[in-house]
C-alpha cells in the first residue's frame, strides 16, 4: 500500500482535514474559554518551572509542560495534545487502510470527536491523552501496512513519548510487549495468528520505558521509576478493607508499625486517605511511609492472597465499567489560582471566567448519557470484529482488535486492581474500541469488495474465453 505524494487541491483537503480533527479535539478547551484544570495540574505546572522532583508524580509530563512555559501560555499544551494524537490517528489510518485513506481519517476524527470522551481528555492540562495516543501507536507500529521508514521511526518517537509521561502508561506498554512477544512466538504454529512487526515497535515501548527513570536520575540522581507505588497500593488496601484486616491481626502481637497506631482512624477511600482528613500526613506522609507501605503491602499479600485477588479482580470489573466523562472537572478557584497567578498571570481573566469556574459545575450528565452506551457497543464489536477477523484471516485487523482488548483490559487491571477505580483511567483509553470498529470495519469491507471485484473479473475473463472459443468453433464449421 505505497502512498502516492499529494499535490495541488488533494494536498490543501488533506492538510484541511488535518486541521479540523486538531480543532475538533481542543473544542471542549475552546468551549470552556482556557484548557481544562484537573487537580493534578498544579503539581506538573510547577514542575515545569521548579524542574525540582514532587514524590507522588514522575516528572516527564512536567518536563512536557515547559512546552508552555517556552510559549506563554497554557494553551500551547491542549495545542499539542491534539496535533500530537491528531497526527498519530492520522498515521494510522494511513498504516491500517488500503483505499480512501484521508476519508476514513476524516470520518475517524468525526466520530471520535462526537461519540468519545477523546476531546475532553485532550483539553486538560493531563498526560491522560496519551494513554491511548501510545497504545495507538504501537499497533500502528506492529500491525500497520503503509507507512514508510521513516514515518514509522517518526511515530516510534512519538509513541515512546506518550509512554513516558505517566506510571500507568508505562506498565501498560510493558504489558503490550510481552504480548507482542506472544504473539510473534504463537505466529510460528497458528496460520491465523498475526506476525507484529517488532523492531520499531519494541525499540519504542523499551525506550518510553527507560524515559523515565532516565529523567529522575538527572533531575534527583536517582534510577528509579517511582518512589510512590507502595504507598498507592496501600491507600487502595485501606479502601478494600484489606490494610485494617492486617492490623487487627498483627498489631496486638507487637509488630511496630507506625499505622498500628492508626488503625481505628483510617477513612473508607483512598481518595480520602491520601488527600482527606486521616492520620496519613501525621505519620509523616509520602516519605515517611514509603518503606513501612512497602513492608505492610507485601505481608498483606503473604496473609490474605485470595482476599487480595478477589479485591483486584472487583477492581477491575468496577474500573472496565468506569468511561463516564468529566470526572472532577469541577471550579478550580480554589485549588489553581495561586499556581495561575505565579506562573501564568496575563492568563489570569481567562483562567477566571472560563466556564469550568462558574457554578454550577459544567454538567456530564447528558453527555454521558449519549456517549457511554455508544463507547460500551464499540467494546462488543471490536471484540466481534476481533473474531470475524480471525476467521477471515484478516491478521492486520486481528492483531489491531487483539492489541486494543489487551491494553483496555491492561489498563483495567494497572489502574483499577492496582491502583483506585476511577472513570477518567479508563475513559481515556475507551475510544480506541471505537477506532477498531470503524477501522476494522472498513477493512473487511474493502477486503470483501477486493474479493468480490477479483471473482466478478475472473468471471467477465472465463465468459470471454468461452466466446473466443465459440468463435473459434464456428468459423472451423
Amino acid at each position: 500500500m505505497a502512498r502516492v505524494p499529494l499535490t495541488g487541491w488533494k494536498l490543501a483537503w488533506h492538510a484541511l482535514t488535518f486541521v479540523l480533527v486538531v480543532v475538533l479535539l481542543m473544542a471542549p478547551a475552546l468551549w470552556n474559554g482556557y484548557p481544562l484544570i484537573y487537580f493534578d495540574s498544579e503539581d506538573y505546572v510547577e514542575m515545569a518551572f521548579t524542574f525540582q522532583p514532587i514524590v507522588w508524580r514522575i516528572m516527564t509530563y512536567g518536563m512536557m509542560c515547559t512546552v508552555a512555559r517556552l510559549f506563554g501560555t497554557l494553551w500551547a499544551m491542549p495545542l499539542l495534545h491534539a496535533i500530537l494524537t491528531t497526527w498519530v490517528l492520522h498515521e494510522a489510518v494511513m498504516g491500517f487502510i488500503g483505499r480512501w485513506r484521508h476519508m476514513v481519517f476524516l470520518g475517524v476524527g468525526l466520530g471520535l470527536a462526537l461519540f468519545t470522551g477523546l476531546p475532553w481528555v485532550a483539553s486538560q492540562l493531563l498526560a491522560d491523552v496519551f494513554a491511548g495516543v501510545a497504545v495507538l501507536g504501537i499497533a500502528a507500529l506492529a500491525f500497520g501496512e503503509g507507512l514508510s521508514y521513516r514515518r514509522r521511526w517518526a511515530l516510534g518517537i512519538v509513541t515512546a513519548l506518550a509512554i513516558c509521561v505517566h506510571m500507568s502508561h508505562v506498565a501498560v506498554a510493558a504489558g503490550l510487549l510481552l504480548v507482542l512477544l506472544a504473539m510473534w512466538g504463537l505466529s510460528r504454529f497458528l496460520r491465523r495468528m498475526p506476525r507484529p512487526r517488532l523492531g520499531v515497535a519494541s525499540a519504542a515501548i523499551v525506550c518510553g520505558i527507560l524515559t523515565v527513570p532516565t529523567v529522575h536520575y538527572f533531575a534527583m540522581g536517582r534510577f528509579v521509576f517511582s518512589e510512590s507505588g507502595q504507598v498507592l497500593q496501600l491507600a487502595l488496601f485501606v479502601q478494600n478493607g484489606i490494610a485494617k484486616a492486617y492490623l487487627d491481626e498483627v498489631c496486638p502481637q507487637g509488630v511496630q508499625l507506625e499505622m498500628c497506631d492508626h488503625k481505628d482512624e483510617l477513612p473508607r477511600t483512598a481518595d480520602e486517605f491520601l488527600w482527606g482528613d486521616s492520620p496519613f500526613d501525621e505519620m509523616g506522609g509520602w516519605k515517611a511511609l514509603h518503606d513501612e507501605a512497602g513492608f505492610i503491602v507485601h505481608d498483606a499479600i503473604r496473609r490474605f492472597p485470595l482476599r487480595v485477588l478477589e479485591a483486584a479482580a472487583d477492581n477491575m470489573i468496577d474500573q472496565i465499567e468506569s468511561i463516564d466523562s468529566g470526572e472532577d472537572l469541577v471550579p478550580m478557584t480554589w485549588h489553581f489560582v495561586k499556581t495561575q497567578l505565579r506562573r501564568y498571570p496575563d492568563e489570569f481573566k481567562e483562567f477566571r471566567f472560563a466556564r469550568q469556574q462558574r457554578r454550577p459545575a459544567i454538567a456530564f450528565d447528558a453527555l454521558n448519557a449519549f456517549q457511554v452506551p455508544i463507547n460500551q457497543a464499540a467494546e462488543v464489536v471490536t471484540l466481534a470484529l476481533l473474531l470475524v477477523a480471525w476467521r477471515r484471516r484478516d491478521r492486520t485487523t486481528t492483531g489491531l482488535a487483539l492489541l486494543v482488548v489487551a491494553a483496555i483490559l491492561g489498563n483495567a487491571f494497572v489502574c483499577g486492581a492496582i491502583s483506585n477505580p476511577h472513570d477518567r483511567y479508563q475513559n481515556r483509553v475507551v475510544w480506541l474500541a471505537l477506532f477498531t470498529a470503524v477501522v476494522g470495519a472498513v477493512r473487511l469491507d474493502q477486503r470483501f469488495a477486493g474479493v468480490r471485484r477479483m471473482a466478478i473479473a475472473a468471471e467477465n475473463k472465463a465468459l470471454a474465453d468461452q466466446s473466443e472459443r465459440d468463435k473459434a468453433g464456428g468459423g472451423t464449421g
